[in-house]
Order: structure tokens, then C-alpha cells, then sequence
């Protein structure tokens, strides 16, 4: 048997390497569901089974109103909306001594970080949880630049480190649901983390199985129609309209180069689409064990724009299907 071999820093190890896997398999995400949203159960279906299976309310919101509009990503967004407000990277900025050395202090202070806000994390999705993104992303990131003071002594924040942060914790959460194998180095046989059960595996057993289903698809029409636009319109008027007041408490202003206040009020104020909503629908769902016991319900409301069905993100409460204890 290979020999055991455990280092400081092997969580920043571990976590550049399911990172790498999270990002490999955005670009299959971004094909399928190129298709999934052309159905509306298709997308609903997607979206509970994603948090559902992972716990995983990030990347969830890729299959919401959040990752509509084609000029302005999800990731564009969160980076617009709320990483701009603490991210301080310019020339002028000192790094720690060992920042970029690759030495063991650096991945000290990489692991550090990491787990500091793995716990913040855990709490967040506790008491704030993802539907309220709003909040979940500012305390995150103001958060984060505590932990990094802390840690490194310095005030350096960029995207990279931020997003690292982020997806780093996401991957962590769905692990400690789910489990997971052996984790090898790159010799293929030097084992860096071993494998260990979740808490999916002491509540529903080590095979356990999760299928979500749709049980009816009620689209709405004519006056029905009407009023759900109206009350989407409603809903995301005060968030849309909510740019410029933040930009302001954050002293945010355009130069010559970037422009974070502009950037910012655009990346709100495209979050109303009311003019565009085509349809609407509600979808009831439920995710089941092979064994046919129901362990989540789920009603979830998806809108037509173009050709494509979208989550909305501002009229669904997706908290109970966090099933971890």
C-alpha cells in the first residue's frame, strides 16, 4: 500500500485540484444546458437537482434569471455587484513577502484561509442562505478581507483570490455531503486525502441515491401572465434600482481604465428583464431515494425569455432542499 503523506498546505492542494475539476465542467454545463433551458421542467429539474445533490446553491444560480443576460455573466456579475466593492490589487498595494514563492508558508497561509472561511461559509449558508444572494456576497467577500488581513498580514484582494476562496468552500460543502474517494497525487498512487463518508451516507446509507422528478408543469397565460410580470417587475425594482446607492457607500468612481461605479450600476440595473418575459410557468418537483421514499418537495417558478426558461431566483424558497444536517 502506497504510503500515506500528509503536508501543511494539503488543503490548498486538494482544493486547487477540485477547483480545476469545477472549472473543467463549467464548459460541459455551459453545452448542456444550452439545451436544458429550452424546457421548463428541463431547467427546474436542473436547478433542485443541483442543490439537492451538492448542496451547492452557487452554481445553482446559473439556471436562474442571474445567468440570463448574454452580455453579462454570472461570474461577470458577482465580480460588478460585490467582489468590486473589497478588491484592492493595485500596484501600490504590498503582498506579503511569500506571496507567489510556492513555499511552505505560502500554502500555510493558503489552508488557513481556505478553512477560516469554510466556516464562515457553513454559517452563511445556515443563517442567510443562497436566496438571498444579496447578502450571502457582501458578507462573504467583507468577510474574506478580514481573513486575508489576518492571515497575511496584508490588504491585497483580487478576483482570482477571491473566486479561489469562494469555490474552494463550495466544493469543501458538497464533499462533506456527499463524501468522497481516495484523492491521489500525481504519481497516481501517494495518497493525499483519503476517502471518507458524508452526511448524505449517515442519513440515507452508503448507496444511497437521489432521482428529482417533475410531478406537473403549470404554465400561465393571457391575465395570469400579466400579473406575474408585473409582480416580477414588483420584486426586483428596489434590487435593480440599487446600484448607484451602493456605489456611493463604497466610494466607488470611474477612471480612465475601469469604470467599477458605471460597471456596477449596469450589472443592477440589467437585472430587471420584465420587458422581455415571454412566459411563465410553475413546476412542482420531488427528489426520492431508489427505495421511493420522499425526502424533498418543490415548487418552483421558470419564466421564457427568447427561446430559453430561467429560474426565478427572486419568487423561490429553496431551503429545504439544503438536506445536511
Amino acid at each position: 500500500m502506497a504510503k500515506k503523506e500528509f503536508k501543511l498546505g494539503l488543503y490548498a492542494v486538494v482544493s486547487g485540484i477540485v477547483i480545476a475539476v469545477v472549472l473543467a465542467g463549467l464548459t460541459v454545463y455551459a453545452y448542456t444546458t444550452r439545451y436544458t433551458a429550452f424546457k421548463p421542467e428541463k431547467v427546474a429539474v436542473a436547478y433542485v437537482d443541483g442543490i439537492v445533490q451538492n448542496g451547492d446553491g452557487y452554481n445553482a444560480y446559473k439556471n436562474t434569471l442571474l445567468s440570463e443576460n448574454k452580455k453579462l455573466k454570472y461570474g461577470d456579475f458577482i465580480r460588478r455587484g460585490y467582489m468590486v466593492c473589497f478588491k484592492n490589487d493595485g500596484e501600490d498595494v504590498k503582498q506579503a513577502d511569500f506571496v507567489g514563492t510556492g513555499t511552505e508558508e505560502e500554502q500555510k497561509a493558503i489552508d488557513a484561509v481556505y478553512s477560516k472561511m469554510y466556516d464562515y461559509y457553513v454559517e452563511l449558508v445556515k443563517e442567510v442562505g443562497w436566496d438571498d444572494y444579496e447578502t450571502f456576497f457582501m458578507s462573504y467577500f467583507s468577510k474574506l478581507k478580514e481573513v486575508r488581513h489576518e492571515v497575511y498580514g496584508d490588504d491585497y484582494l483580487d478576483y482570482e483570490f477571491m473566486f479561489g476562496a469562494l469555490e474552494a468552500n463550495v466544493v469543501t460543502y458538497g464533499e462533506k455531503l456527499t463524501g468522497a474517494e481516495d484523492l491521489l497525487a500525481a504519481d497516481g498512487k501517494t495518497v493525499i486525502r483519503e476517502a471518507f463518508d458524508g452526511q448524505y451516507q449517515e442519513l440515507y446509507g452508503k448507496d444511497y441515491h437521489f432521482t428529482t422528478s417533475v410531478t406537473s408543469c403549470e404554465e400561465l397565460s393571457g391575465d395570469e401572465l400579466k400579473a406575474y410580470i408585473a409582480e416580477f417587475k414588483e420584486r426586483i425594482a428596489p434590487v435593480a434600482s440599487s446600484g448607484e446607492a451602493k456605489a456611493e457607500v463604497f466610494k466607488l468612481e470611474d477612471g480612465e481604465k475601469d469604470k467599477p461605479k458605471s460597471d456596477m450600476v449596469d450589472a443592477y440595473a440589467k437585472l430587471d428583464c420584465s420587458e422581455r418575459i415571454t412566459g411563465a410557468a410553475k413546476v412542482s418537483l420531488e427528489v426520492k431515494l431508489d427505495d421511493g421514499k420522499l425526502v424533498a418537495i418543490q415548487d418552483v417558478y421558470v419564466v421564457k425569455i427568447g427561446r430559453s426558461w430561467y429560474i426565478d431566483n427572486t419568487n423561490t424558497d429553496s431551503t429545504r432542499l439544503y438536506l445536511g444536517k
